[in-house]
């Protein structure tokens, strides 16, 4: 029968808990995982990636995925709440697998993780645990409300002039999801309104350019491309500017226009 001290065998029960609590990422089986990064921030609809290297004395038998959010398994991962994937063989006892994931709108501020268990053919095992952080993007702010708009400034003027018309007082603009765009006239519609048809908009990578493009309703050949300068872009407003070429009226062809969005009622 073991007999010790009672400090002895207080600090001999802590060492055999952490070692049976360990987990298995330095295996010394043969078994080596590292993660890089294994902790990223990004916005929603960003692909964000990283690699999982593996030193395996044996060969590797399989990664299985899991994902967690805020602490709790996402049983719709993969279809059936994990995923099975292969490493690529980078080398001797050597392998790599590079993941990556779109973050999603519905998960910012939420705690996501992502668990990868790594086996080989000789049954050994190792874990390593990504944690994934998704802010809200500009797109997600662009299409999850409607904006109606509440000015049009011409600023390159002195002093600056509102040239938003009365028609235009009732406009709602969509930003969609799907990167289509459309424009509510309401039931003040300007002479032209309806004249052409709205394609598609993007919001650049660093959100300081829109990009809006759309074709006339009576010749599909005839596509536009209107560029915005983002000055603002909060859930409570949007700012962006435009340059007009106005030398057909005598004007310069960078005038400058200023327009601003409130969430529509």
């Amino acid at each position: 029968m073991l007999r010790c001290k009672p400090f002895a065998c207080i600090t001999l029960l802590l060492l055999l808990t952490a070692a049976g609590c360990k987990k298995d990422s330095n295996n010394e089986n043969g078994l080596l995982l590292k993660l890089t990064p294994d902790n990223v921030t990004g916005k929603s609809g960003r692909i964000v990636e990283a690699t999982l290297s593996i030193t395996s004395a044996t060969p590797v038998k399989s990664i299985v995925i899991y994902k967690t959010i805020n602490l709790k398994r996402d049983n719709t991962f993969g279809g059936s709440g994990t995923e099975t994937v292969s490493p690529v063989s980078t080398g001797t006892d050597t392998y790599e697998y590079k993941f990556t994931y779109q973050l999603l709108g519905e998960e910012v501020d939420k705690l996501v993780g992502f668990n990868f268990h790594v086996e080989n053919n000789n049954g050994s095992a190792a874990e390593k645990d990504l944690t994934v952080n998704t802010t809200t993007s500009g797109q997600q702010i662009m299409y999850s409300r409607k904006w109606k708009l509440i000015s049009r400034m011409w600023i390159s003027v002195t002093p600056p002039a509102e040239d938003m018309k009365e028609c235009e007082k009732d406009d709602v603009y969509s930003w969609n999801e799907d990167s289509t765009y459309n424009i509510n006239f309401g039931s003040n519609a300007c002479t032209f309104d309806g004249f052409n048809v709205f394609d598609r908009w993007e919001l650049s990578e660093d959100e300081k350019t829109l990009t809006q493009v759309y074709h006339s309703l009576f010749d599909p050949a005839a596509i536009t491309t209107e560029t915005y300068t983002v000055k603002t872009l909060t859930s409570t407003k949007i700012v962006m500017s435009q340059l007009i070429d106005l030398t057909v009226f005598g004007l310069t062809d960078h005038e400058e226009f200023e327009s601003t969005f409130e969430p529509a009622p």
